[in-house]
């Protein structure tokens, strides 16, 4: 007998109309109807039995159409996004699902949610919450992630899906079509950058010009990775792949000096404009090492050095001090402990001294001082890396930082 399934839409062609609202399609001039399909949602969720990436989608697209600093102050944007987001994960990776007790990050790796996304919510949880920047990009990347995870499954064959979707077969691998389109318009932007490396008759363009080229490369790469869901992951698959971070014919030992002037400066126009690209390359990266299967002798893999190399650079040089924000250090910590080799365990203990140098930072942050440090102490209490941002647009709105708390035993003047 076929299972009775209650939902809270009438008929399909609703559910169908609310996803096209949230997600309308690349042809789609017509005015913003997201505020009306998150109303609807909020009718739906009175009825019961309403999924929660439904919940999730309206939620967090909510909170982007809460983000105008002219109507809203910027901490109450920040704390929205939190909220939605916060709920997002929760709801799927929560310890207290029915079922084999698992943590979060195991629920996450199993659903194949970003390991990132639980450390995010960790932050915003326990910590301090997020800087804008964070947020939005997150909650872009969360409705990105909904859709293939949910919305994409409704109605498979669709006309009115997003770019790219539609024209992948229901039971295809998640490989092939988007990302074989996506994978040739990185190899043709990069092409010319690597064929300057190799080229031996090639001329070295001078620096200006070679400047101007990095920062026309980035932008195509980042409207790239914009435009694509998966585009961060199939960049930096191509970079640690084809012989763009890792030098072919590279052996043990080998420096990597040049590799980094190469094209260090690239990754970090990135970044600037994808934040979401750093975080994605290091656990590409992390994963190669832990759970790559291509040889047993990790030790003596000239390819996992180098690798390895990169990672060491980003974590501890002071050219990517102010990218490791961006850095899930939770999930490199947790990749390094689930399968330990030579390269996780050398890792591992670079991410641990970091992560005591961020300790004793926030710690520095906290210690109270006397009321002729009250400015000092207030600068540093500043730790998101953006938030110096957030408060000066609080100041542009009438919002000023009080003083802080002298503590003092009671009827002591």
């Amino acid at each position: 007998m076929a299972k009775v399934v209650f939902t809270p839409w009438k008929t399909q062609a609703q559910l169908l109309a609310v996803r096209d609202q949230f997600y309308p399609p690349p042809t789609y001039d017509g005015p913003d109807l997201r505020s009306q399909a998150c109303a609807k949602v909020s009718i739906w969720k009175l009825r019961g039995s309403l999924p929660h990436p439904v919940e999730a989608t309206a939620l967090l697209t909510d909170a982007i159409l809460h983000d105008d600093a002219g109507k809203n102050s910027i901490f109450s944007i920040r704390a929205t996004y939190s909220a939605a987001f916060c709920r997002f994960v929760t709801g799927l990776v929560d310890a207290k699902i029915p079922g084999m007790r698992k943590t979060m990050f195991q629920r996450a790796i199993d659903l194949g949610l970003p390991a990132s996304f639980v450390e995010l919510r960790h932050e915003a949880t326990h910590r301090e919450l997020p800087s804008l920047i964070v947020l939005r990009n997150a909650t872009q990347r969360s409705l990105e992630w909904l859709w293939d995870y949910y919305w994409a499954k409704v109605d498979p064959h669709a006309a009115a899906a997003p770019p790219v979707s539609a024209s992948v077969p229901a039971d295809a691998e998640e490989v092939d079509g988007d990302d074989l389109g996506v994978k040739e318009s990185i190899r043709d932007t990069l092409s010319p950058l690597v064929k300057g490396e190799e080229g031996e008759d090639q001329q070295p363009p001078r620096k200006k010009r070679k400047a101007q080229y990095q920062t026309t490369t980035a932008t195509q790469l980042v409207s790239i990775c914009k435009a694509s869901r998966k585009g961060a992951v199939v960049l930096s698959r191509v970079l640690l792949d084809e012989s763009v971070l890792v030098p072919a014919g590279r052996r043990l030992g080998d420096s990597l000096h040049d590799t980094f002037i190469k094209w260090e400066q690239l990754l970090q126009m990135i970044t600037e404009s994808h934040s979401a690209f750093l975080s994605t390359l290091t656990e590409e990266m992390v994963n190669d090492l832990a759970f790559s299967t291509q040889t047993k002798d990790t030790k003596n893999n000239a390819c996992h050095e180098a690798i390895y190399t990169w990672l060491d650079h980003i974590l501890r040089s002071t050219e990517w001090k102010s990218s490791r924000r961006l850095l899930s250090f939770s999930y490199l910590l947790a990749a390094c402990e689930a399968n330990p080799n030579h390269w996780t365990d050398m890792l591992k203990k670079v991410l641990l001294k970091e992560e005591v140098k961020r300790a004793k930072g926030a710690v520095s942050l906290s210690v109270p001082r006397t009321q002729t440090q009250t400015q000092t102490q207030t600068e540093a209490m500043i730790v998101d890396g953006n938030a110096d941002a957030d408060a000066g647009a609080l100041r542009e709105l009438g919002w000023e930082s009080l003083e802080l708390w002298d503590s003092r035993p009671l009827g002591v003047a």
